[in-house]
């Protein structure tokens, strides 16, 4: 990548501006899309360290220095990369750096809450623990009780370049940036207009999107003061479910095997039974469904019928329906409703403002509103073979009793079926962020030494409101459910004979639901309101001490204030509280008020020990230290330090090493209880001891002592308990990060690099799923452990709750090599005509060495190493390919991830295929200047339309799509194109 060295004349104004490379000229085309490395033109690195004026701000340090001088490994996306992608999503870019794992987008959101959100994870140690930066300073989060800050809320045209740095940053930046920082540098002192629209849509005629935005500023007194204003807004207004896509349609793939000494293969388009609109049921041993009328028929099953690897007798079978398989009929397919992508609408509106009043004093503010709506979708109820109607209903004909032999079971009759006739379940959500900065910096002289300082400060506020439509009230399906035979003779509710005001609705399960039993299970909520409000003062000085051979020793001197409050909602039907509360629902959550302060120093210094000497071109080390003090959390140390070392300036070696700590933020902490439920399943029935694949050798032994009465039943819907965890510590990591840059004179325009990282996280402050927690508890070689306190099981042993919290309990490591190669060469140079422009090659890759989960320290069974699972793949990268020459270019990206498989259980010894193969994604991109102002751009992504692999998990974009963790993993939309058209003046 490439800086362009500023006019002497014009510098010492232009770098007024310090905070995070705020006021760098780039040049057009030229800065890499992820060189983990800075580097300069070869002239200007001739003159570094000559012209101090070259010297800037990078994200990394608040030292001013020569670009290529930061021991931190820094990746850069710049705007016309970002322009060749044809998003206005910002975190469609860079979520294409090798560092980052893939996580809340608009692809994996739906099921994993909070949908519409788009946030970056670097190193897959998530969210939380990646900070955010806007022009170097603090983001207010776009989820009340998180550190999450929205990239949906920073549209794509206004940005100037992006910059990532992973490890060391913790010391410089603050909490929340253990895994690294991402500073979005926005464009500056603008002059002129510029607008954009954009339209873009899957070849398969849906998923259409399309924007608008207009930039316009203005320079006055004398170019010392400017006034930029910014709209966009972007509409995706239509939804693509499962069942658009063929890959998730038309069945999915599982693997089985015949029996237990074989090893399992691939079966591909399976269906369940459970998934019909019809409901299924066994009688007398047969599998019947119940036709529209409530009369039995045969079902219609797909061409290989029942397609179970080890046939299931339905005559002794004692949970046939919950295993039932075929390949087709008149069964639906397993992600039918859940949103591929979710739909969104976004409104962002940005004013700014800046005025020199003089070298040493330069006024700023800038205030943002955003307004985001959007939606997940999800499946309408299923009964998925557990649930029954009593034998007393009425709803059991002759003819069912007659099928099974004149009685049906004294326990009643199990069913299976989907309730299409439900209207589809959504939450939607709907935030508005409001935030506003205003500060100073400027220049003086201090001990003849050139400074510098920056102030801020920094108001946010962010609201959340959210509602659930067209869910179903559990408990009053159940009661529904439990019906009889009233006094009239017709079906009632068993708890109306006791109560006969309850207003309960007797529900025949086996045929289409009234409209009357509809409106009884179902509701719509009122909104939900939650707030955030984060309120940030920092500054800082920078300047020159004194001069050692190597150059100037700088210092940094700064510091912080941040007070953060969260009034936490809840849907008034959910809350005892409320008036609105209703309990037949079977959902609480109540409201929570959570603040927390923190005050912090910081300071860093760079010793420049040599320069231009045998053998050391340049060598200095670099420090950094941070003391805060939580209102929560207390007292908290992060340092790192750090260096370089040039024994020519071909090459260049540079090193960090730290610690980072996090404090809980508001949510971990204060969490307001609340109630819901949830299909798990028993670690001790009967299928799952014998098949359940994480089963421990101590897992029998400690399901025999609780010996639950129920080992039958398979899916059990049950209630969750979740609360917040006022116990909770920081947690510490130690990071290392050690490279080399080389730039060899006889290649020029090259440019390569290599990093080794290595993270290793401890105390990690991390939620435990209700199903690990139940699992967990009886994988231990004893109960007596952590996790069984937190279950609830009745009196005959039977599961019935599960308390969830946040822990300090679990350790992340990740270690990984970078690699990154960045060519750009003149045509001219070989030995074409001037005119013919030039060619560029960006390549930036991750090696995964390690991703390595331990959830519980104290059990070395409890180890996992990710590396090579679903969303962690050993081999990840981007190959951009650029030629560009006056007035148009053309950019082909080709992104690789390498095989994965779907779990760590998955070994060779026991299964016959468990690898996806290599993964390719081709996007091709082109712009066109149609006249000086007036410009065309286009492209397709995924151009090849590549299908995601048939390995179980990785047809619904890489993981269990119900978890929706690591869903965008593969590109479950296929081939998309764009084109826009831009006009500048």
């Amino acid at each position: 990548m490439r800086y362009n060295a500023l006019a002497a004349g014009s510098a010492v104004a232009r770098f007024r501006c310090v905070l995070m490379l705020s006021c760098l000229g780039l040049s057009a085309g030229a800065l890499s899309t992820a060189a983990f490395a800075q580097t300069l033109p070869e002239t200007a690195q001739d003159t570094a360290g000559e012209n101090k004026a070259a010297d800037i701000v990078v994200t990394g340090s608040r030292i001013r220095r020569a670009a290529a001088d930061s021991p931190s490994p820094l990746s850069i996306v710049d705007a016309d990369q970002i322009k060749a992608t044809g998003t206005q999503n910002i975190a469609d870019v860079v979520n294409q750096l090798p560092a980052l794992a893939v996580t809340q987008t608009n692809q994996t959101s739906n099921l994993a809450g909070n949908a519409g959100v788009n946030a970056l994870d670097l190193r897959g140690l998530g969210t939380q623990r990646t900070l955010v930066l806007v022009d170097g300073r603090r983001q207010v989060a776009a989820i009340p009780g998180t550190s999450a800050v929205d990239l949906s809320n920073i549209p794509s045209s206004l940005v100037q370049r992006v910059e990532v740095i992973t490890g060391g940053a913790s010391a410089l930046y603050g909490a929340d940036a253990v895994a690294g920082v991402a500073n979005f540098i926005l464009k500056k002192d603008f002059e002129g207009v510029e607008a954009n629209t954009r339209y873009s849509a899957s070849t398969r005629g849906d998923m259409d999107t399309y924007g608008f935005d207009l930039l316009a500023g203005a320079n006055f007194a004398d170019h010392r003061g400017n006034v930029t204003l910014y709209g966009f807004f972007e509409n995706t207004p239509g939804t693509v479910s499962g069942a658009d896509r063929p890959w998730t349609a038309d069945g999915y793939p599982i693997y089985a095997r015949t029996s237990s000494s074989s090893p399992y293969y691939i079966q591909d388009h399976v269906r369940n039974i459970n998934t019909a609109d019809a409901a299924q049921v066994v009688l007398g041993g047969r599998l019947y469904a119940v036709s529209g009328n409530g009369t039995l028929r045969d079902p219609i099953l797909g061409p290989g019928g029942f397609v179970n690897a080890v046939p299931v007798n339905l005559g002794t079978s004692t949970e046939p329906l919950g295993t039932l398989l075929t390949d087709g009929g008149e069964y639906n397919g397993r992600y039918d409703g859940w949103f591929l992508s979710v739909p969104s609408q976004r409104i962002n509106t940005r004013a700014s403002a800046s005025f020199e009043v003089s070298d040493a004093l330069k006024l700023f503010a800038n205030a943002t509103f955003a307004h985001n709506t959007s939606k997940a979708g999800y499946l309408q109820m299923t009964a998925f073979g557990t649930d029954v109607v009593p034998a007393d209903s009425p709803y059991i004909t002759d003819e069912m009793r007659a099928a099974n032999g004149g009685a049906v079971p004294a326990g009643g009759v199990q069913f299976a079926r989907r309730f299409m006739e439900l209207a589809a379940p959504r939450t939607e959500y709907d935030r508005t962020l409001f935030q506003a900065v205003t500060g100073a910096e400027g220049d003086f002289t201090l001990f003849s030494k050139p400074w510098n300082y920056s102030t801020y400060y920094s108001y946010g506020k962010t609201t959340e409101r959210v509602r659930d439509v067209n869910s179903t009230a559990y408990d009053r399906w159940y009661l529904g459910l439990d019906s009889t035979t009233g006094p009239d003779g017709k079906a009632i509710c068993r708890s109306t004979l006791d109560d006969p005001g309850n207003g309960c609705v007797a529900i025949n399960p086996l045929v289409k639901l009234t409209p009357e039993m509809i409106d009884y299970i179902t509701y719509t909520s009122h909104w939900s309101k939650s707030t955030l409000t984060q309120q940030v003062l920092s500054g800082y000085v920078s300047g020159g001490l004194f001069d050692l051979p190597g150059g100037t020793v700088q210092v940094v001197l700064g510091g912080e204030y941040r007070k953060e409050r969260n009034d936490i909602g809840a849907i008034p039907e959910y809350n005892p509280d409320s008036p609105l509360y209703d309990p037949t629902i079977g959902t609480t959550a109540g409201t929570l008020v959570g603040k927390y302060s923190v005050k912090e120093v910081y300071g860093e210094v760079h010793v420049p020990l040599l320069a231009k000497t045998p053998f050391f071109e340049t060598l200095s080390l670099d420090g950094a230290l941070r003391l805060s003090d939580y209102s929560t959390a207390g007292s908290t140390t992060t340092w790192k330090i750090g260096g370089e070392w040039a024994p020519i300036r071909d090459i260049r070696f540079r090193a960090t090493y730290g610690q980072a700590v996090r404090a809980p933020n508001i949510g971990e902490l204060y969490t307001a209880d609340s109630i819901s439920g949830l299909w798990i399943t028993d670690p001790c029935n009967t299928y799952n001891l014998a098949n359940r694949a994480t089963r421990t050798q101590y897992t029998a032994a400690n399901c025999a002592a609780i010996s639950p009465a129920d080992t039958a039943s398979y899916w059990l819907y049950r209630d969750i308990i979740s609360s917040g965890n006022l116990d909770l510590k920081p947690e510490t990591a130690k990071t290392l990060t050690v490279g080399a840059v080389m730039q060899p004179r006889f290649v020029p325009g090259l440019s390569l690099t290599v990093d080794y990282y290595n993270i290793d996280l401890r105390n990690a402050i991390d939620a435990f799923g209700a199903q690990t927690l139940i699992d967990k508890c009886v994988d231990q070689p004893t109960l007596d452990n952590i996790f069984c306190p937190l279950i609830k099981r009745d009196a005959n042993g039977n599961l019935e709750a599960v308390m969830t919290q946040k822990l300090n309990l679990a350790q992340y490591l990740t270690r990984g090599i970078d690699f990154g190669l960045n060519y750009s060469v003149p045509l001219a140079r070989l030995g074409l005509p001037d005119h013919e422009g030039k060619l560029s090659i960006d390549a930036n890759y991750t090696r995964l060495l390690n991703r390595r989960y331990t959830l519980d320290p104290s059990d070395p069974n409890s180890i996992t190493e990710y590396a090579g699972i679903f969303g962690s793949p050993k081999w990840k990268g981007v190959v951009r390919t650029t030629y560009s020459r006056d007035g148009m270019g053309f950019t082909w990206s080709l992104r690789h991830v390498s095989p994965m498989k779907a779990s760590t259980t998955i070994t060779k010894e026991k299964y016959s295929k468990i690898w996806t193969p290599n993964v390719f994604y081709n996007d091709f991109s082109a712009f066109f200047a149609l006249t000086d102002n007036i410009e065309l751009s286009g492209g397709l992504n995924n151009a090849f339309d590549r299908k995601p692999p048939r390995i179980p998990g990785a047809e619904a974009g890489g993981a269990n799509f119900e978890l929706s963790e690591q869903s965008g993993v593969y590109d479950v939309i296929g081939r998309t194109f764009f084109l826009s058209l831009r006009f500048h003046r």
